[in-house]
């Protein structure tokens, strides 16, 4: 639940992601068309899957099911389990060409999902495995999930580190915000985790872990959560921890385009946003 944000379809949806599920059927041996619609057909072969598995047969695909229905897949894997990752419009970049669906796992597929894997924070080795599967799960109507940050990530690899650790740091944790998310890092996420709840407890930063990180701030605040926000507000921000003018309108601008209303508050919703958006 806090690393793999599972999203559950059922009866009615439409989406990339039922394409998916159909897909994955498909691998599995059932025939249903990959229509991306969850109609009576999917419906019944869900069923079918989940009575065959030992699991509830509700016809819904929850976290349980998905995760028994997903096939990894990686380079040089081919067949329809590939298609399902292939079919994600997702894997295709503005001014990229669409990924061809040919349901061979090749050197362009590994390279889409590596980026998919880098834009999550996820472990980038290309493959389509339960980790990247269940940010896929998510490519459906509905809230985006929030991204991981990883012990052993960097800021060159996960261009949150450093805002995760001011954030860390202004809930008491005695680390260094250097962007290097090492074992001082993961043991700090840890212990916020137990303050939290008594279970999903990891040194991965998820999604239980960020809205109880986050702490809204505005013009005039100082501190390591103003820092948190101008190492991640583009504008080449000094990230001096002083929520000043030149903070407050980057603030302003980068609202203004991606989390309105333009109010210089970094709430939650301009938290999330900020978490997601990649300008470098």
């Amino acid at each position: 639940m806090n690393v793999n944000p599972w999203r559950t379809a059922s009866l009615g949806a439409v989406s990339q992601a039922v394409s998916g599920i159909q897909y994955l059927l498909k691998a599995r041996g059932h025939a249903v068309a990959t229509d991306g619609s969850f109609g009576p057909a999917t419906r019944a072969a869900v069923i079918a899957f989940q009575t065959a598995a030992g699991l509830t047969a509700d016809g819904s695909v929850g976290p349980v099911t998905w995760a028994k229905l997903v096939v990894p897949t990686h380079g040089g894997s081919t067949g329809d389990a590939v298609r399902a990752v292939q079919q994600f419009g997702l894997l295709s970049s503005p001014g990229d060409d669409p990924l061809v669906v040919d349901g061979s796992y090749g050197p362009t597929t590994t390279a889409r999902v590596k980026s998919v894997q880098r834009s999550w924070g996820l472990t980038m080795d290309g493959n389509a495995g339960q980790e990247t599967w269940s940010f896929l799960s998510t490519f459906a109507p509905g809230s985006r999930p929030w991204p991981l940050v990883k012990q052993g990530a960097t800021q060159a690899t996960n261009w949150r580190v450093l805002a995760a650790q001011h954030l860390l740091r202004a809930k008491g944790a005695t680390i260094a915000a250097d962007g290097n998310f090492g074992p001082a890092s993961g043991a700090a996420v840890n212990a916020f985790q137990q303050t939290l709840r008594a279970t999903f407890i990891s040194s991965t930063l998820g999604q239980l872990d960020w809205p109880a990180l986050v702490v809204t701030v505005k013009l005039g605040d100082k501190g390591e959560a103003v820092k948190a926000v101008q190492t991640l507000v583009p504008g080449g921000l000094t990230v001096d921890g002083s929520f000043g003018p030149a903070t407050d309108a980057a603030v302003r601008n980068y609202q203004t385009m991606f989390a309105p209303p333009s109010d210089g508050i970094v709430g939650p919703n301009t938290w999330h946003t900020l978490t997601l958006a990649i300008f470098d």
